[in-house]
């Protein structure tokens, strides 16, 4: 949580597995309850900051991509962290799947 204070804009990139979060991004999360606006009395971190997600998954299936998004989202609302920007990025399996959807990536890239 140290990183998250010092830090003003906030990454979070998560693979699909079985259309969610990994298991250890969830753990994360959990542990971050006493930093969450839900949670009293709470830690906090410095306000102020602005928050983008990434989900990458194989499959075809974009709403998965959004439901990641939608995890990610929910946590930067409890710790008060500004959703600026997200990006699903399907059909990924290979590193060569990547190459034509480089358009995209750097459009996303250039809000920052």
């Amino acid at each position: 949580m140290d990183e998250f204070d010092a830090a003003d804009v906030i990454f979070s990139v998560s693979p699909s597995y079985w259309a969610d979060i990994p298991g250890q991004y969830k753990a994360f999360i959990d542990r971050c309850t006493p930093w969450c606006n839900t949670h009293e009395p709470h830690a906090t971190i410095r306000p102020g900051k602005r928050g983008y997600s990434i989900a990458l998954r194989t499959g075809p299936s974009m709403p998965e991509c959004e439901r990641i998004i939608h995890s990610i989202e929910h946590f930067y609302g409890h710790l008060e962290i500004q959703v600026v920007k997200s990006l699903g990025l399907c059909s990924v399996e290979y590193k060569e799947n990547v190459g034509p959807r480089k358009k995209e990536i750097i459009e996303f890239c250039e809000d920052i």
